[in-house]
C-alpha cells in the first residue's frame, strides 16, 4: 500500500513524464481513478486469496465448482459472511462493511442478529434458524439495519460448510442488497 506522500509523488511523476515525452498531459483525475481501480482490484484478489486460505485451513469439503461460485460472488460485489456453529461472525468481506456501515471490529464476534430490528420478520428468522439447526442450506429475504439505523432489504443464501471428515464446521452467508 502506498503512503499518501508516495501516491502524490507517483502522480506527479506520471504527469511530468507525459509532458516530457511530448504527449498530451495525462489528466491527473483520470490517473487517480485508474490508480483507485487498480487498488480495488488488488484488494478483491487479496480477499479471494484469504477465502482460499480459510478453505484450506478449515479443510472444507467443497467442490471446485462451488468454490468458484463463491469466489465469483466475492469478485462481483456480493457480501460473504463466515460464522462458526454458534453463528458468531468470524470474517466478513469488505462489501459487508460497505453495505452495513459497520467496521470489522464492530462485526467480528457478533451474531448476524445485531443487524436485525423491529421490522425484521420473526417468521423468516425462525425458518432460517430451523434450517441451520438441521444443517440445511437456506435462502431468505431479511429486513436488516445499517449502523446509522437505516433499513435495507437483504437477500441471503446460507450454506452449511463441512470439513473433509463430514463434520459441520461453519456457515457461509452470501448476501446482496435488494434495491
Amino acid at each position: 500500500m502506498l503512503s499518501s506522500e508516495s501516491y502524490v509523488e507517483l502522480i506527479k511523476s506520471g504527469y511530468s513524464r507525459s509532458q516530457q515525452d511530448g504527449n498530451r498531459p495525462y489528466p491527473v483525475a483520470c490517473y487517480e481513478i485508474f490508480m483507485l481501480s487498480q487498488a480495488q482490484e488488488r484488494a478483491k484478489r487479496q480477499e479471494a486469496g484469504l477465502f482460499e486460505q480459510l478453505s484450506t485451513i478449515f479443510d472444507w469439503d467443497m467442490s471446485r465448482k462451488r468454490r468458484s461460485v463463491y469466489l465469483k460472488k466475492l469478485r462481483t460485489g456480493s457480501t460473504l459472511v463466515l460464522t462458526d456453529l454458534t453463528k458468531t461472525i468470524l470474517w466478513t468481506s469488505q462489501s459487508f462493511l460497505t453495505m452495513t456501515g459497520f467496521t470489522r471490529a464492530e462485526s467480528i464476534g457478533q451474531t448476524p442478529a445485531f443487524l436485525q430490528g423491529p421490522g425484521t420478520d420473526r417468521t423468516t428468522l425462525t425458518t432460517v434458524r430451523d434450517a441451520l439447526r438441521r444443517a440445511d442450506p437456506v435462502k431468505a429475504e431479511l429486513l436488516n439495519y445499517r449502523k446509522n439505523g437505516e433499513t435495507y432489504l437483504c437477500q441471503v443464501a446460507i450454506d452449511p460448510l463441512f470439513n473433509n471428515l463430514g463434520e459441520l464446521t461453519h456457515f457461509l452467508a452470501v448476501e446482496h442488497e435488494i434495491k
